[in-house]
């Protein structure tokens, strides 16, 4: 039973980790936290499984007049998704969305960067375990599928604390695996089914990510 809000991203890690049992200490299985909530989700899963955790970038395309307003997400990977029906509604073109894309993948390159704390293995041939701290239209998480795809990972599996059903219901189209623990509705935001969301920062994830002792993948 999952009591919504979850008081804390760690708190709900932790409830997420029990969830994903038959991973712990598996071989040539990996978390791939999206930065930045995704981390403080993804230390707790990676404590609880005894799986090595690292950091994946991936950024927000927004609509050219409204930022906040994702059309789509950049991976670091090098995958682009964007949500052409909704561009479309919008009345925003692919030329349009460039500019931002450029802008993005500046951010994205700075942040790799920012975030190498522990040298990651090749991830062909791996079970990857994608999490973050929530999905709402589900963009960035769909931007780092392509990419585990493009990698030839072995397996794709997207653990979440909390989602909207229709967006659990498109990740159960493209991923091999989907644990998601709820899907409430009206869903609004992924803060909103938290009591502490407040912003996790770049300092905050380096210092998880510099203090967990990575495990070998085999």
């Amino acid at each position: 039973m999952v009591h919504l809000p979850f008081p804390t991203r760690k708190d709900a890690g932790a409830k997420l980790a029990e969830s994903l049992t038959t991973y712990a200490n598996t071989k040539d299985t990996l978390i791939l936290g999206l930065v930045r909530g995704g981390i403080v989700i993804g230390r707790a899963l990676a404590e609880a499984l005894h799986l090595p955790l690292y950091p994946y970038v991936v950024r927000k395309l927004g609509h050219p007049f409204h930022r906040e307003f994702g059309l789509g997400a950049i991976a670091e990977g090098g995958e682009t998704y964007l949500d052409e029906a909704m561009m479309k509604l919008q009345g925003v073109s692919w030329d349009e969305m460039e500019p931002i894309i450029e802008e993005e993948l500046g951010e994205l390159k700075r942040r790799v960067e920012m975030y190498k704390v522990h040298p990651r293995p090749p991830l062909n041939g791996k079970t990857v375990i994608l999490t973050d701290d929530g999905a709402a239209t589900g963009g960035t998480m769909f931007a780092a599928i392509q990419d585990m795809r493009k990698a030839k990972v072995k397996k794709v599996v997207v653990a979440l604390p909390v989602s909207p059903l229709d967006t659990a219901e498109t990740f159960k189209k493209k991923a091999d695996e989907v644990i998601i623990l709820a899907t409430p509705e009206p869903f609004e935001a992924v803060g909103k089914w938290y009591k502490d969301f407040q912003q996790v920062e770049d300092d905050e994830v380096v210092s998880l990510l510099q203090s967990i002792e990575v495990p070998l993948v085999h």
